[in-house]
């Protein structure tokens, strides 16, 4: 089953890596189902955190920041810029990158 927001497009799949090392999958799971989420998330093993550090900077690995990136139909990654989005900037980075 494929979530989408409706509001970005339904061709637009939102994953969240989890990227603290001190969470695994069932608290994630337990996390997402409560607040009722409708988009995916998944725990980062390490060779997707050492993959992050080397492609984007270790900025990617402080859970704090809140990095995000949006991997376009052609398979490239964007890097957005750091801090909070509203959902109307995030429409505006999706429509940029179909």
């Amino acid at each position: 089953m494929k979530e989408t927001l409706p509001s970005l497009g339904d061709d637009v799949l939102m994953v969240s890596v989890d990227i603290d090392p001190n969470e695994n999958a069932d608290l994630l799971r337990r996390y997402a189902d409560q607040n009722e989420f409708p988009w995916r998330f998944a725990v980062a093993p390490r060779e997707m955190l050492q993959a992050f550090g080397a492609a984007f900077g270790t900025q990617f690995l402080i859970p704090t920041s809140e990095p995000m990136f949006i991997v376009d139909p052609r398979g490239e990654p964007h890097l957005l810029p750091f801090s909070r989005k509203s959902a109307d900037a995030l429409r505006g980075f999706v429509r940029q990158f179909r």
